[in-house]
Order: C-alpha cells, then structure tokens, then sequence
C-alpha cells in the first residue's frame, strides 16, 4: 500500500514529497531495498519478505521523502499488535543531502501516523546524546539510561498495563515477535544476565538479536525459540535453545528471561521446551535470578557449577550459577 503523506519544503528550499509504503508493496521494492543496501543480508532479509509478500502479523512501515524521483530519506518502522508497540529503524538520509530537515519531516509524519493508529510505544537505538538522539527527544523519545536506547510512550501507566500478569501461554517466537521482544527486553528491571548467546547484559536491546536468531532457525541452528504471552498479547518471556560452538560437542545452552512482572510464571515457559536427550543442555544465572533458578529446578535441572564473580555489573560482580540437566 502506497499512503501520499504530502509536500514538504526542504530547508534548500527544495520541494520534496513524502510517502508511506506499508508492506507488501512490490512496486517500491526496487527501490528501496537499494536504498537500505548497507543494513546487510540479515536486515535485508525482513525488508524484502515485507515488501514482496508481506509478514503476517507484523506491519511494516517505509517512510521515504523522495526528491524529484530519487529517494534522499527514509525511516522504517516494525509493528506488532493493535493498538500497536513497533520499533524505528533504519534511519538514513543520503550524505550530500544532509542538514537540509529530511529526518525531522520524516519524524513528523511517522508520530503522527502513529498517534493516529493509537500506538502504543516505539522503541530505538541510536548514539547517546548524538545530533539524532536529541532529534528522536524533540519528537517525545526518552533515553533509557545513558545508553542510546530510547523509546516514546503514548499510553498511561504502559509498563503496568502492557507487561500484566495473570493468564499466560507459550508459543513458538516468529516474525511479530521481534517488536514486543525488543519492549522485554528493554525491560530496565529484572535479571542482569538475559541472553548468553547474544550477550545480552541488563536491558538490552533484542533488534539485531532477533535478525540473527531468526537467521539461525532458517538455517536450523536453533531449534526451539518460546515466547510466554500475556492475555494481551505481549510476550513476557523468552526462552530459547541453541549449541555452545565453543565447546567441543556442542552441549546445548538454554537463554531465558521473563519479565519481573510474571517472574512466577518462568516454570510454564521451560516447561514448554522439549529437551534434546543427544547431550545436555546448560543454563546459566546471576546470582539474583532467584525465580529463574526455581523454575530450572521445577523443569529437571540441577546445580552444577558457581562460577564466583564471573560478571562485572558496574563496579560490582556477580556469580555465575551454572544449572544442567539430561
């Protein structure tokens, strides 16, 4: 679907027009996927399925301000539910024609695109306290922390109210996952260490994770990825399987994290996961993860190993217990 979001004057003094493609859209395909080139294969992978066929259950939305016939900017973003939580990504503005307000235009439109659809949250990654960090600031983003991670929120009490307990279930992780993946773990509470594989510490971002993750299971590296899902529909929690490369043999390692929220729910998200029996599966805690250490216990771990001060957390450290089964 092609939307004509209008004309705008550039400060040049140039007239420009902006569109919204929201996938599928063929048409645009030839031109914007070599636009976005350099966010490489794995990216360009979810661009090119959004746009040929579209992805069911996730809407992808291409902000282009387009100069004569050429594409000089551009802003995607993600979006999963609805009302909707989405992620802003791929933010570029052609080098020679930089300073002239094109991602400020192109900001104006996608907020109040997305404000009019009633969304939710938009999350993003950008440099902290860098010329676009205070850009995404002027249109109602807040930086978590001094990280460069920001997100703006529309909706009152939107942790609470979104991450809610009660009613949970477990599905595979796909496609519409990977915006609501990105709101957990940028969750800024709960346990430290979250994704060994990915080397996620704290709150994290899981953009690329996912990109990557999603690589692995098409290529069958990754044989199991869950989501716990709340009666709203946001994923709460996240488990998934893949082989240690490092070790010789390959023992499998379980990464997990479930939002302090539903923490007691953590039991029903490993019980979901069919543990491979050829060799053993690893799962590794900080010392605080104390539900997550329960629920290891309830799915047929055992403690195996404390790796004393094995994570450096600021100035402190923290241990590292080593939980495995099978």
């Amino acid at each position: 679907m092609q939307i004509d979001r209008g004309a705008v004057t550039l400060k040049s003094g140039e007239e420009a027009r902006i569109y919204q493609i929201v996938g599928p859209e063929p048409a645009w395909r030839d031109r914007i996927l070599p636009f976005l080139a350099h966010k490489g294969p794995a990216f360009g992978y979810a661009m090119e399925t959004a746009l040929d066929a579209g992805i069911a259950g996730l809407r992808t939305n291409f902000f282009e301000l387009v100069l004569g016939d050429t594409i000089v900017g551009n802003i995607t973003t993600v979006e999963s539910l609805d009302p909707p939580v989405g992620i802003l990504q791929h933010v570029f503005t052609l080098p020679d024609q930089r300073r002239k307000g094109i991602c400020q235009a192109l900001m104006r439109v996608l907020c109040e695109d997305f404000r009019a659809r009633g969304g939710r949250a938009l999350y993003l990654g950008t440099g902290y306290d860098t010329p676009p960090y205070w850009i995404y600031h002027s249109f109602g983003f807040r930086g978590l922390g001094e990280t460069g991670y920001m997100r703006w929120v529309l909706e009152e009490d939107f942790d609470a109210r979104y991450f809610a307990s009660g009613e949970v279930t477990v599905r595979d992780s796909d496609w519409p996952d990977w915006p609501l993946l990105e709101a957990l773990y940028l969750t800024e509470e709960g346990w430290y260490l979250r994704s060994l594989r990915f080397g996620g510490y704290g709150f994290c971002s899981y953009e690329g994770p996912y990109v990557a993750l999603a690589a692995l299971q098409r290529e069958g590296v990754v044989p199991q990825s869950k989501v716990l899902v709340n009666a709203g529909g946001a994923v709460v929690g996240h488990a998934m399987l893949s082989p240690q490369d490092q070790w010789r043999g390959k023992p499998w390692l379980l990464d997990c994290f479930v939002h302090p929220a539903c923490e007691d729910r953590t039991a029903a998200l490993l019980g979901a996961i069919e543990y491979p029996a050829d060799r053993k599966t690893q799962c590794y805690c900080d010392a605080e993860a104390t539900a997550r250490m329960a629920a290891l216990d309830a799915a047929g771990f055992t403690r195996e190993a404390v790796l004393p001060r094995q994570i450096a957390r600021g100035d402190e450290w923290l241990d590292v217990i080593v939980y495995s089964r099978g």
